[in-house]
């Protein structure tokens, strides 16, 4: 591993951290802007500059929604693909009596074809009472064997108690973290900014529901997407070059969204693609996702033998997405195991990459696919770093790290990715030396954020915020100018409701000697508070059942910390950095710089 020559410090270089009582409107010719309110004399300066003040986007804790049914625990995953169409509940009723008038109609052709076809489907379902008879032998030796050793032989075998049993804990564990990560994170538990258009896909925790939000209208979708198979979101991402299509990753696999929007009455806009916001939608939604090992389903016994690979009850479980540039392909990773799989969305088939384990060890934790197509980062649990080619699908992986890589970006050119690792407060970067598919890279140490305790003004009795700490995220912008970290909540760390904000040199990577202007302190970005939000808290009693009084009404102070943070695509004026904050807000924070820096 390269080390760097060490960069000045943003306490080297005088740059003070924002007031808690402050909130960050954007950057203009290299200064950030804080405001302590709305009248702040500084907003009017901001805006005669030329600056863009975004209103917050607000998505609550708690939301009512027309739900849908769970699945049960026994209905088949795997190679299901589930129709949902939203609107309104008059349009839905329609659908249902047109629909049923169709069906009265063909009854007799049905009849007859199901006539002809009775001999090629039992046929076809030969191997699936098999699997029952299977079935009930397992169920009876497992009925002979102590609870403890019929778990250990038993547990991954579908069909089973044993296997039944662990599903079930697996799905109270799930439930478990999800309201865990509600109460420190927020509601909102993925963002997905749309390739081509200013639209962001936002899912609920909460509800397991995404909304669509138009920027240019600044107006929510009227629709929301939701489906029975869509429980524990964990990823999102817009396919390219593709209209509306929306990948959502969650425990079941992959929920491929094809959403229409309603056509405009307007004879003016004819020639103009129609637009989400506000308007009626349609949409409907295809499963992807690997089967259950019953054998009910046909993938994968339909790859060659040397494809073929024993999977996990929870194998279509997906932790990770990424959307080729092309929008050819979408690479899933996963929760339980280290493989990848690659699905070419047009034809509907999956290849899986295995190179990282089996096991939930080495689950996948991040996937990206680089701007260029030509190369494919994966990062695993078990520490690793794998780059891919896309030619030939080799790879090559370090994994000499303390601990596991948290986060990774791409740069525009393909040429480097910077990331961070757990517990440490350095920055990386993996440096690609060759044109593609050439794999010889090499690890570089960038730099070093130092924790340190920094006075908000020059004043001599002004309050002191210490800053800095294990990086936990971080994101470059679309043009490579710009990147954004954030901290996370450990024994060094101090106010970890600060982004810090690095001016990017990406060529210094390959100049020989190891130039120290890679990266260079820029400012500090400060969230929204907490706002009056008052809740009921109840002091620790030694009495069994503690009276009213000892409950009191206390009020959150601070403010509230990142959750997630990335760019729009599409900004012409320099950066739109994005921030979802733990207490639902969701900034739009402009940084506005020339496209292109000329350097002295």
């Amino acid at each position: 591993m390269c080390a760097y020559r060490s960069t000045a410090t943003f306490e080297e270089r005088g740059i003070r951290p924002p007031p808690w009582n402050s909130a960050t409107v954007g950057e203009s010719d290299l200064k950030f802007i804080h405001l302590r309110d709305g009248e702040d004399t500084g907003l009017l300066q901001y805006v005669r500059s030329g600056g863009i003040a975004f209103p917050h986007i607000m998505v609550p804790d708690q939301l009512q929604i027309r739900g849908v049914a769970k699945l049960s625990t026994n209905e088949p995953v795997g190679g299901v693909s589930a129709l949902h169409v939203v609107g309104d509940q008059s349009e839905q009723d329609s659908v249902v009596l047109q629909n049923k008038e169709a069906g009265e109609a063909s009854s007799a052709l049905s009849t007859m074809v199901s006539h002809a076809l009775w001999l090629w489907n039992a046929k076809q379902n030969i191997a699936e009472l098999i699997t029952r008879a299977q079935t009930r032998s397992l169920l009876a030796a497992e009925s002979w064997l102590p609870t403890p050793l019929a778990h250990a032989v038993f547990g991954q075998v579908p069909g089973t108690a044993a296997a039944a049993e662990a599903d079930a804990i697996e799905a109270r564990e799930a439930e478990g973290q999800k309201n865990m990560l509600a109460k420190t994170d927020g509601p909102v538990s993925c963002v997905a900014w749309h390739p081509h258009r200013s639209l962001l896909a936002i899912s609920h925790r909460a509800t397991d529901c995404v909304f669509v939000y138009d920027l240019v209208n600044d107006t929510w979708c009227s629709n929301v997407l939701q489906n029975a198979y869509m429980q524990g979101i964990t990823s999102m991402a817009w396919q390219p070059n593709c209209g509306y299509t929306l990948a959502v990753g969650c425990t079941t696999g992959v929920c491929l969204w094809n959403i229409v929007p309603a056509a405009s009455s307007d004879s003016a806009d004819v020639l103009k693609a129609p637009g989400l916001g506000g308007g009626q939608i349609s949409a409907w939604m295809s499963l992807l996702s690997f089967p259950e090992l019953s054998g009910t389903c046909k993938y994968p016994s339909q790859l060659p033998t040397s494809d073929k690979v024993s999977f996990h009850r929870s194998a279509s479980s997906v932790s990770a997405l990424s959307f080729s540039n092309s929008g050819q392909w979408l690479v899933a990773g996963h929760q339980t195991h280290g493989h990848l799989t690659v699905w070419d969305v047009a034809l509907g088939t999956a290849t899986p990459l295995k190179r990282s384990g089996s096991t939930s060890r080495s689950a996948t934790l991040q996937v990206g696919m680089s701007p260029n197509d030509r190369y494919l980062i994966s990062t695993h649990a078990n520490g690793q770093l794998r780059l891919w080619e896309t030619e030939n699908w080799t790879s090559r992986v370090w994994s000499d790290f303390n601990a596991n890589v948290t986060r990774f970006t791409w740069s525009p050119d393909s040429r480097s990715v910077y990331f961070a690792v757990a517990d440490s407060a350095d920055i990386y970067a993996l440096a690609l030396y060759k044109a593609p598919s050439s794999l010889d890279a090499q690890v570089t140490h960038v730099t070093t954020f130092t924790a340190h305790a920094a006075a908000v003004s020059e004043d001599a009795d002004s309050e002191r915020v210490r800053v800095g700490g294990s990086i936990k995220y971080l994101a470059l912008d679309p043009r490579g100018q710009r990147l954004v970290v954030s901290f996370d909540d450990d024994s060094t760390s101090g106010d970890i409701s600060l982004l810090a904000v690095y001016l990017v040199n990406n060529d210094a990577l390959f100049r020989a000697g190891g130039d120290s202007s890679a990266l260079m302190p820029l400012g500090y970005v400060r969230g929204p508070n907490w706002g009056k939000q008052h809740r009921l808290e109840q002091d620790v009693a030694l009495e069994p059942k503690p009276d009213k009084s000892t409950k009191k009404k206390r009020v959150r102070v601070g403010t509230p910390t990142p959750s997630w943070f990335g760019f729009s695509p599409n900004f012409e004026p320099g950066a739109l950095l994005t921030v979802v904050w733990a207490n639902g807000k969701i900034s739009l924070l402009p940084l506005l710089y020339a496209t292109k820096l000329t350097r002295a």
